[in-house]
């Protein structure tokens, strides 16, 4: 016999409630680690666009001042999440990574090319896309 063999009704209940509560925590995790990546990839739509519609030193000055407000705000909160997915290492690994190969790309073409609004706003929502994509994995890994 198993050793939960000798369980009551009323103990089995209480574990399955807590196993319940665990897998509601993880998931409320996937969907707030979702709303994180998703607001990194508008904030990155912002960055991209102001540093290459506003000229010169000013757009790259307001663009990183908004960046710098954003990761303080989204790093503190994430700080105070208790819950971790099992994944999310990897998560963040490929979500940065991909973002910053992209974004330098956009950067350096656009510069190198003069580029105006015709490249800068459809390059700025690409430089979305690594960001928004794990914003979706983090909800399918949630639900594991």
């Amino acid at each position: 016999m198993s050793e939960h063999a000798h369980l009551t009704a009323d103990q089995a209940r209480a574990a399955l409630a807590g196993a319940d509560t665990a897998r509601r925590g993880l998931a409320a995790r996937g969907r707030w680690l979702a709303t994180y990546f998703a607001t990194f990839a508008v904030g990155s739509v912002v960055v991209v666009s102001v540093i290459g519609l506003v000229p010169g030193p000013v757009g790259v000055s307001l663009a990183m001042a908004a960046w710098v407000v954003l990761i303080s705000v989204c790093v503190s909160w994430a700080a105070r999440r208790p819950v971790r997915l099992r994944s999310e290492g990897r998560l963040h690994a490929l979500a940065w990574g991909s973002w910053a190969v992209v974004y330098g790309v956009v950067l350096v073409t656009g510069e190198s090319l003069g580029a105006g609004p015709s490249y800068w706003l459809p390059a700025a929502v690409v430089t979305a896309v690594p960001l928004a994509a794990c914003a979706v994995l983090a909800l399918r890994w949630s639900r594991r």
